[in-house]
């Protein structure tokens, strides 16, 4: 095998792996935005199981509040200026610090 030919075979592999350094470059890229939106999708998924963790305490508060409503009758519904409503929620924060 020439001196010659052995120079453009090793410019070939030279070139391949150029060639796989630059791929390689753009697939880290590519995973290292990848990363980013798992993140904000996680931080999502944690957001809306919090707020569905609290639906349960929000549909027992509003049966409470409607519950004196069954004490009123068919009647009472008629004063459209003053019908029955259910109780008032007022929502308080709670610190856990304390």
């Amino acid at each position: 095998m020439s001196l010659q030919q052995r120079i453009s075979e090793k410019r070939k592999e030279l070139d391949s792996l150029n060639q796989i350094k630059q791929l390689s470059e753009n697939l880290a890229t590519q995973l290292e935005q990848l990363e980013a939106k798992l993140d904000t999708l996680s931080e999502g998924s944690e957001s809306v199981a919090i707020v569905l963790s609290n639906w349960n305490n929000i549909i027992k508060s509003a049966s409470l509040a409607s519950m004196s409503l069954q004490n009123y009758t068919e009647g009472d519904y008629e004063n459209k200026d003053d019908p029955p409503l259910p109780e008032t929620l007022v929502r308080l924060r709670i610190d856990e610090d304390n």
